[in-house]
């Protein structure tokens, strides 16, 4: 009898082993481990970037290293199916996958379910996500404003205007502004909402003198640029040594028509025309060594003349150096000179419209010239440059008033000869002192 115990006993135990054995839970992982984001984006290329994000729920979870099965449906305007195609073995990165499609159209709708293994347990979930075709933002620079004048080492702004064109979603960027290849300044991170534009301010300093080529330029749009084409915008600053003041004498006037007539037994003479003469003198304490100067007036209505004179070297004579030029496309001629107590210059302008006849020719004769014309006032800017590259001079104004003058009489100085004479002229003129630039 106690054998057929232990017998019974044995049997038992081994049951509870074995039954312990079998009902052990196998390791299934698990489920609902991520969250799947997708963003479709139609280039000008007419390639659409469907962009896949899967992002682990917990912190412990590894993303997927590869989308097993991707199922991609693709629905016409209206939804209707237009088909179903299948990718596998997809390998996925873990910020975005970018899945190139070449045959969808803006506003399309598309439908995914993905397949992928979770790394640590080996356990495969399907992900489920719908997104709309969009066209990726376009970036475009619209409009650069900067002075195009500055001062070597002081600093000058630069706002850079960036507009969204597509419409659909907007979008971050970086905005440069480059001299050639080498980076000056950059706005990181800007944000623009879809259809819409914001600025970018940049502060800038130039530390040599010269004409800068500079460019705007947009890098790292994100989500993606539309077309890079517009995305940079060139403009042209030229840095000057900073200006040095000089004392000025300046004057105008524009005789818009002038008639000056005369007439005896013995002949006559008519000439009707107009004029307009322009005249600065300028001096310094230092000793310049002039070499080019350029002279642009305005007058009140907008209208400019720019005359650029290039001064070559004369001499010495009586204690002076001198240094002369002309342009001839303005009628305006400078000189210079210069002693132990400064420099002296002068810049003269003169161009007439006349037509006259007299006795002896018969007819009239002709010399034309384009005018300023200015009536109210003229806006002056002179600028100096020295052979060390440093400039003189700067801007001031002269503020016009009207003359006019009628004349008819008789003179009878010469015996026994009458003659008339008749005329007029109308005419603006002004006159400005001080120290350019204007304080």
């Amino acid at each position: 009898m106690k054998r057929i115990l232990s017998v019974l006993m044995a049997l038992v135990l081994l049951l509870f082993f074995v039954g312990s054995v079998s009902a052990a839970p196998a390791n299934k992982g698990t489920t609902n481990s991520y969250d799947l984001a997708l963003q479709a984006l139609k280039g000008k290329d007419s390639v659409t970037d469907l962009y896949v994000k899967i992002t682990p729920k917990e912190s412990g979870t590894m993303p997927p290293d590869k989308l097993k099965k991707i199922q991609l449906k693709s629905y016409d305007l209206e939804g209707r199916l237009l088909y179903t195609k299948n990718l596998f073995n997809v390998a996925a990165f873990p910020e975005l996958t970018d899945i190139k499609l070449n045959d969808v159209e803006r506003y399309q709708a598309l439908e995914t379910r993905i397949h992928v293994e979770n790394v640590q347990t080996a356990v495969e979930e399907v992900l489920s996500g719908k997104t709309t075709v969009l066209l990726k933002p376009d970036l475009v620079v619209d409009e650069v404003q900067a002075t195009d004048k500055v001062n070597v080492n002081v600093p000058f702004s630069v706002t850079a205007n960036i507009k969204e064109l597509n419409g659909d979603i907007g979008a971050k960027t970086n905005v440069q502004i480059l001299d050639g290849s080498t980076v000056l300044d950059t706005a990181e991170g800007l944000a623009v909402n879809a259809g819409g534009q914001t600025q970018a301010v940049f502060m800038l300093t130039l530390a040599k003198a010269g004409t800068y080529s500079l460019k705007v330029n947009i890098a790292g749009v994100e989500p993606g640029d539309y077309a890079d084409s517009n995305n940079s915008m060139t403009f042209t600053v030229e840095a000057v040594e900073n200006n040095k003041t000089v004392d000025y004498d300046s004057y105008y006037d524009y005789t818009s028509d002038y008639e000056d007539n005369w007439k005896n037994q013995n002949g006559e003479s008519h000439i009707i025309g107009s004029s307009e003469t322009f005249g600065v003198y300028t001096f310094t304490p230092d000793q310049i060594t002039p070499e080019e100067v350029k002279l642009t007036l305005t007058s009140e209505t907008g209208k400019q003349k720019t005359a650029n004179v290039t001064l070559s070297y004369g001499g010495t004579r009586d204690g002076y150096n001198y240094w002369s030029g002309s342009d001839p496309s303005t009628n305006t001629t400078v000189r210079a000179y210069q002693n132990s107590q400064g420099t002296n210059l002068q810049v003269f302008q003169a161009i007439a419209n006349q037509s006259s006849r007299d006795t002896d020719s018969g007819n009239y004769t002709n010399s034309n010239d384009e005018y300023l014309g200015a009536k109210q006032s003229v806006s002056v800017q002179l600028d100096i440059l020295s052979a060390d590259d440093t400039h003189y001079g700067g801007t001031y104004s002269i503020a016009l008033a009207p003359f006019n003058n009628t004349w008819d009489y008789v003179d009878v100085r010469e015996e026994g000869i009458e003659t008339r004479h008749w005329g007029h002229y109308n005419s603006y003129h002004g006159s400005s002192e001080g120290t350019a630039p204007a304080r």
